[in-house]
């Protein structure tokens, strides 16, 4: 069930079906996911498009993969909590999304083994060191420990975005490529086999 991957696949289709089988309560919460798979594939930087998808019998996470890998962040938090905190049974997807077509979303997803995840980005991940405050009419950087809450800064405005920063960038770059390169080994499923198997 483990280290299969679905290309060039209708990506709403195929988690809209994993949801229905395995999500009890707050299936609603892929409503959101959803809003996010549409808006990453507009983004111009392939950076951008990269997700862990968590599906649990109670709601469902899209967190940005490169803050998962990076401790301290709340995308990190979130997905070491159903393995510290709960026994929920938790499917844990890589997704990459690549176009729209037809207002749908078309991309890889590649199904990781959760709690054999957690432990490996317990391993390699890296802290967050900075992060970057994007408002609408100005940025700032800061300390992670000393970053504000999202109220309208008195001189920027709203505030747009952040982005967590590692010490090094380029050592969460080469952890990222190395993350990806070897999801491409995974061998291609069967998407309705892993639906059935999937389904609570």
């Amino acid at each position: 069930m483990y280290k299969i991957k679905f290309s060039d696949i209708d990506m709403i289709d195929l988690m809209g079906r994993v949801v229905q089988g395995h999500t009890r309560h707050y299936q609603s919460d892929f409503d959101i996911d959803k809003k996010i798979l549409l808006e990453a594939a507009g983004q111009q930087t392939v950076r951008d498009r990269f997700f862990i998808w968590l599906c649990r019998t109670a709601g469902t996470w899209l967190l940005c993969e490169r803050d998962v890998f990076l401790k301290g962040t709340s995308a990190n938090d979130i997905f070491n909590f159903y393995v510290e905190q709960t026994s929920d049974p938790v499917l844990a997807l890589a997704i990459k999304v690549k176009r729209v077509v037809a207002n749908t979303v078309i991309g890889d997803i590649y199904v990781l083994d959760y709690q054999a995840h957690y432990r490996h980005i317990q391993s390699v991940g890296l802290s967050a060191e900075t992060v970057m405050l994007q408002y609408e009419r100005g940025e700032r950087m800061m300390g992670v420990d000393a970053m504000p809450g999202s109220y309208p800064d008195m001189e920027y405005g709203k505030l747009v975005s952040l982005r967590y920063l590692p010490h090094e960038q380029e050592d969460l770059k080469e952890l990222l490529w190395r993350e990806r390169q070897e999801r491409e080994r995974y061998e291609e499923g069967d998407p309705d086999a892993f639906i059935k198997r999937s389904a609570v």
